[in-house]
Order: C-alpha cells, then structure tokens, then sequence
C-alpha cells in the first residue's frame, strides 16, 4: 500500500488519505479526491493492477458524493475513493480505463442524475427513457405521478 500511495502523490499530487479499519469497514484506506483529479487516480491504479468493484453515490443534499471502490484482490485489500460534486456538476467517465464502469456510471446517472463527461452512451438503465426523475434522491418522492404503491402501513 505505501508504495501505491508514493506513485498516486507522485503522477495525481498530495492526495487525502485516511486510514480505516478493514475489520469494520471493509476497505483499508480511504482517499478523498477532487474531480479533476479522479482519472489520473484511475489511470494509476488502472495500470498498478487494481480492478473496479463498483460506483456508487450519496445525495448530501447539496450535491453528490461518488464512491469507487478498487481492490486488489491477490493482496485481501480495498481502496475507498470518495469525491464530491456540486449540484449539476459533471464528473469525467473512467469508462475507458475500466470498461465494467460503463453500465455502473449510466446506473448512478439513472438513480441519482450525476451526468459523467465523456461517457459514450449515458442514457437510462434501469427507468424509462422518458423519466423526469431519479429515485435515490433526497428531494424524490415516490406518489401516483410515479406510479407509486401505496402502502397502508395500519391494516392487518
């Protein structure tokens, strides 16, 4: 790991590092990145071996938060990258350096609307094509004009 974290400060600049606890978290390391920087870090470890579990994202309410995680599984280790964008922010795509984040960007598009500069074909996975909204949103409320269930909570 320290020499992964060497050639990362190296090509990518000071990067955050933050130390976790495997046991509870299940990653060692996380690394908190500006946007900008996200696809030389994939590059790096792109060419260091290391393979993309998955992308994900946390709605802050006042932009995202992407989450990649990258491991190398021979070694038992995890790598959480962290990065935050504005509200309407674009993140670059990592598509062409790992081609299984294609249809894990176009899923975070379809669920929370995080657009991803450079992606070759961003469009809806999981909801219509001509859906006005994005269900893992805070501000998202499921209703009729959704064809939401209903649910009576109080009946037997």
């Amino acid at each position: 790991m320290h020499e992964l974290k060497r050639l990362l400060d190296d090509r990518c600049g000071s990067l955050s590092w933050q130390e976790a606890e495997p046991a509870l978290c299940g990653y060692s390391h996380t690394i908190w990145l500006e946007v900008e920087r996200l696809r030389c870090l994939a590059r790096v470890l792109a060419d260091s071996g290391l393979v993309l579990e998955f992308i994900t994202a946390v709605d802050r309410g006042h932009g995202l938060e992407l989450v990649y995680f990258f491991s190398r599984p021979a070694a038992g280790w995890r790598l959480k990258v962290a990065l935050r964008t504005a509200e309407g922010q674009p993140a670059p795509s990592i598509c062409d350096i790992y081609p299984v984040a294609n249809w894990q960007e176009r899923e975070v598009f379809d669920m929370f609307g995080q657009r991803f500069d450079g992606h070759p074909d961003l469009k809806r996975i999981l909801l219509p094509a001509d859906a006005d909204f994005h269900p893992l949103r805070h501000d998202f409320q499921a209703g009729e004009q959704h064809d939401g269930d209903h649910f009576d909570l109080e009946r037997d």
